[in-house]
């Protein structure tokens, strides 16, 4: 059991297991949920409990390099939260996927680890009434790292990034300026 925290080893290895999942969203309003009902803290955050059963897609660890995403559901969540999946969803947004295990009174985590770490691609909500199914899909920084960059170095994409900066103001005008380079024999005549 490589790369796994002692605690999380020690509860695999007794007869009774309480596994979890749990899965988290850097969104303006951070979503940090795991698959039991009640709150757990660990890595310093408040984890809420949605009471469904999760799935994790396979996550892949190439030989090859090639980097894969992620794909995790979350069931049976709260239709209440229908509102807030929709308003704050946005691609780029830092993804972690967890699992762990509960002590025995099933009331504090034993043991986390970090399986997938990377960024918000897709959601997709499927609205059963009182409950909702989400699925959120990941990409590894590996995979982010293959696409071309397709930002331009003009002041409306400066001002986007960074209100009030003046940097790129007068980029387009620089195109248009003569420059007159010094040669090692000066003319008098212009």
């Amino acid at each position: 059991m490589r790369d796994l925290p002692p605690a999380l080893v020690s509860e695999i290895d007794k007869p009774l297991l309480k596994p979890f999942m749990a899965l988290a969203i850097a969104l303006d309003d951070p979503v940090a949920v795991w698959t039991g009902t009640g709150t757990l803290i660990f890595d310093d955050r408040e984890w809420i409990g949605i009471g469904g059963v999760g799935s994790i897609d396979v996550i892949n660890e190439g030989t090859d390099g090639a980097a894969t995403g992620v794909r995790a559901t979350l069931n049976q969540v709260p239709s209440e939260f229908r509102d807030d999946v929709a308003d704050q969803a946005q691609r780029g947004a830092l993804y972690e996927l967890w699992v762990g295990a509960l002590n025995e009174s099933w009331q504090q985590v034993a043991g986390v680890k970090l399986l997938w770490k990377g960024t918000l691609q897709s959601y997709e909500v499927m609205d059963a009434g009182e409950t909702l199914t989400v699925t959120v899909g990941g990409e590894s920084r590996a995979i982010d790292q293959r696409r071309p960059s397709i930002k331009v170095n003009t002041n409306e994409w400066q001002q986007r990034r960074f209100p009030g900066d003046r940097v790129f103001e007068y980029a387009p005008r620089v195109t248009e300026i003569n420059v007159m380079w010094a040669k090692a024999k000066q003319d008098a005549t212009v």
